[in-house]
Parts: C-alpha cells; sequence; structure tokens
C-alpha cells in the first residue's frame, strides 16, 4: 500500500527520459519505489543540445521557443516539467536552466521540501543554489561517474578549479555517492558537506534469471541467435568511453574461430549523432567487415526492455574507461549472465571480488579477446562467475535497500528545513 505523501522531492536534472543516460535512467527507476516511502515527486528538467539531439526529441521539442516550459508530461506516474533549453552547449543552457528552477520553485504549488539534482553542477550555478538555499529547501546532489583524468594541457585550469568546485559543493546539504572511491575522490576537493555513500540498487523483481527457455529465445530468434549460440552483450551509448570499439574489435578476432558466437550491443548510436566521432565509427566498421560475418554483429539502439536482453546473454562486458557504479553489470549479474569488466576509474569492492564475481580484463582489445575465449571455452567457469555474481547482488544490492536510505535521507533533510 502507497504511504501518505509528507514531503515534496523534485528531481532536478538537465536532461531526462527519452534521452538516454545512466544517472538519469536509474533515478527513474526510483520513482515509484520513491512515492511508495511517502514522497510527493516531481520532475524538473529541459531539453538536450541540438547535437545529441534523436529524431524522435527534435519532432517533439525543436520547435519549441527557448526558455518555454512544455506542456507537463509523466514518468512512471510522475509529473515532469521541461523547458526548452537553447540548442547549444554553452553558459547559456545553465543560466535558462538554473532561471526557470528558480522560477518554477517558486510556484507554491510545485515549491519542494528537497531538490535531488543529478547531472552536471557547474559553479556558475552558486547563485541559484544560495537563492533556493534562502527559500529552506535542502539540496542533494549526486556524484554517479568518476571524472576524468586532466590531460596536460589543462593541468592549470584543473588546479584552480578544485577552490570552486568546493565552494559549489559546500553550498549543498549532502552530496550522495554510489561508491566509496568516489566518495573519497569528492573529499579531496576540499568539501567539508555531509556526504553519504548509497549503492545502486537493483530491481530483483525486473532483473532475474532465466526460468526457461521461454524468457531467452524469444528474444535471441528475433536478433537471429539460436538457443545454442554464444550471445555477448555489451551496454550504453555506443562511444569511445565506453570501449564499444575495442569490444568490437575483441569479437573480431574471435569470430572466425567461434562461428556460433554473436555481438549484441545495446545503446544509443552516439557515433551516428556526433561528427567527432567519423574515425571511431569508420574503426568499428573496419573490424566488423574483416570480421567475415558482420551478420553476427547487432546494434539495438535504445531498448526499453534491457531486463529481456540481460536474461538473454550469456557474458557481458563493460570494457568502459571511468564509470560509477555501472547499472549495466549489476542487472546482468542478477540475471545470472558472466561478466567482464576492465579496471575502470571508479571500480570499487562493491561490484564484487575480481575472479570469483567476474573477471577483469586490461583496457585493450587482445586482453578483452583473451577473457572472452576463456568463457566460450569453458562454460563451467562461465556458470561459475554468472552464479556468484547473482548472489552478490541478490544478498548486498537489492532496489529496496537503496531506496529505504535515499527516502529516509530526504525526510530528514526535509523536516530540518520546516
Amino acid at each position: 500500500m502507497t504511504a501518505p505523501s509528507t514531503h515534496r522531492l523534485c528531481l532536478a536534472s538537465p536532461v531526462f527520459y527519452p534521452t538516454y543516460g545512466g544517472s538519469q535512467r536509474r533515478f527513474m527507476s526510483y520513482l515509484p519505489g520513491l512515492r511508495e516511502r511517502g514522497l510527493d515527486i516531481r520532475v524538473y528538467t529541459g531539453t538536450p543540445n541540438a547535437k545529441e539531439m534523436s529524431a524522435e526529441e527534435t519532432a517533439l521539442w525543436g520547435d519549441c521557443p527557448t526558455g518555454e516550459f512544455m506542456p507537463t508530461t509523466e514518468v512512471a506516474g510522475v509529473p515532469v516539467h521541461r523547458v526548452k533549453l537553447p540548442d547549444k552547449k554553452g553558459a547559456a543552457r545553465t543560466q535558462t536552466y538554473n532561471d526557470r528552477l528558480l522560477e518554477y520553485c517558486r510556484i507554491p504549488e510545485y515549491r519542494p521540501d528537497v531538490i535531488q539534482m543529478v547531472g552536471p553542477l557547474k559553479p556558475m550555478s552558486m547563485p541559484l543554489l544560495r537563492q533556493l538555499q534562502d527559500m529552506g529547501i535542502k539540496l542533494i546532489y549526486a556524484v554517479t561517474i568518476a571524472p576524468p583524468e586532466p590531460s596536460k594541457k589543462k593541468w592549470f585550469k584543473r588546479s584552480h578549479s578544485r577552490g570552486d568546485e568546493a565552494a559549489l559543493f559546500n553550498l549543498l546539504d549532502c552530496i550522495v555517492t554510489n561508491n566509496t572511491p568516489l566518495r573519497d575522490f569528492v573529499q579531496t576537493t576540499g568539501v567539508t558537506t555531509r556526504i553519504e555513500v548509497i549503492a545502486n540498487g537493483v530491481d530483483l523483481e525486473r532483473f532475474y534469471p532465466a526460468r526457461s527457455p521461454a524468457d531467452r529465445d524469444p528474444l535471441r530468434t528475433r536478433l537471429g541467435i539460436a538457443p545454442d549460440d554464444i550471445m555477448i552483450t555489451s551496454i550504453g551509448g555506443i562511444s569511445p568511453r565506453k570501449g564499444s570499439d575495442l569490444m568490437v574489435e575483441a569479437w573480431a578476432q574471435l569470430a572466425a574461430e567461434f562461428p556460433n558466437l554473436h555481438l549484441v550491443l545495446i545503446g544509443p548510436r552516439k557515433d551516428l549523432e556526433q561528427p567527432k566521432l567519423k574515425k571511431f565509427r569508420r574503426r568499428m566498421e573496419k573490424s566488423i567487415r574483416r570480421s567475415g560475418a558482420p551478420g553476427r554483429v547487432h546494434f539495438t539502439g535504445l531498448v526499453d526492455n534491457v531486463e529481456d536482453y540481460q536474461r538473454a546473454t550469456d557474458i557481458l562486458v563493460l570494457p568502459s574507461e571511468r564509470e560509477g557504479m555501472p547499472n549495466a553489470v549489476l542487472e546482468a549479474m542478477a540475471s545470472r549472465a558472466a561478466v567482464i569488466m576492465t579496471p575502470y576509474k571508479g571500480l570499487c569492492s562493491d561490484m564484487g571480488e575480481a575472479g570469483i564475481h567476474y573477471l577483469l580484463s586490461e583496457r585493450n582489445s587482445g586482453a578483452l579477446a583473451t577473457a572472452v575465449r576463456q568463457l566460450v571455452e569453458n562454460p563451467e567457469r562461465r556458470l561459475e562467475l554468472a552464479v556468484r555474481g547473482f548472489e552478490r547482488i541478490r544478498d548486498t544490492l537489492s532496489l529496496d535497500k537503496s531506496l529505504d536510505r535515499y527516502a529516509a535521507l530526504y525526510h530528514e533533510l526535509a523536516e530540518t528545513g520546516r
């Protein structure tokens, strides 16, 4: 039974569904459970920049005047208030987003007790944070991914931005990270704000092992993958950070040796959307052609039924450069698929232990091919990793545990603001 709504929560994110994004989609999956825990939730969001809009999004939002709110929609039963942001990246987008968020919060019927911020938070937002604090609204920010390594050319800018970063974070009432390495990184910036570590939770009613061939075979059949074939999956935007090109190169090295090996890449084609990724895309296309088996590489685009793909998967590979706590890995383990990961920046012990709950591979195509070969040639080892990974998620990372902690934090902060 749904508990009475006692506090208002605003989930604020520059972009939100249907735009793809790991943290946005994760918080979207939390909405029903948070409502059941006594929170009245609304979403405040904007639109992607023009270069990152899909054709569907352009049709929905492209002609809307900049700075105007569009008709309210719903996601998971939660009202979504979306403002049209400037098409180009830059200060104007951030300022428009901030101005309209402040305007939104001044409407009595929408004014939240707590704002959970997701996505980029920039120093130019400091005036906004101060104004929201003056209104008595409590502010939480989710740090969900490890930062990129600064280049040598940007060392001066990076070293001087740490002070701005700390000043910005110290205007918040609480920062939430999804693992201890991210917490430690935030602390190195000089932040004195309260920090809570709340691991990503997995919905075990949605992500679970296949109970029968009927849970696996229909989707595999649609892809042209036979029941006895090996389905390797990689999930995330097709991009260099996610290592999509490395995964394609690794698969291509194995394609002739294992004619029953299929590669399924799930996620939006960033390489088709962004001109700067032209060389990256051509590199993947070249690997696929050289494999001699292009029909066994499947690009699905963005899907809403990722749980069906996870149940149909034999091996999930995450060759990422940096992450927070990747949902795709947790959900694959919950679906009892064997997992191969690279030692990405942000990897933490919450994911389990390498060699017991997953395989750890160096981040290059040769090492990835070796790791995949090991699990293809040794089904017993593959099953062992899958079972242990499943048990790890079942015992430590259920969605209910995460929702309980988030809801308790929101209620606590809301009460102190009254």
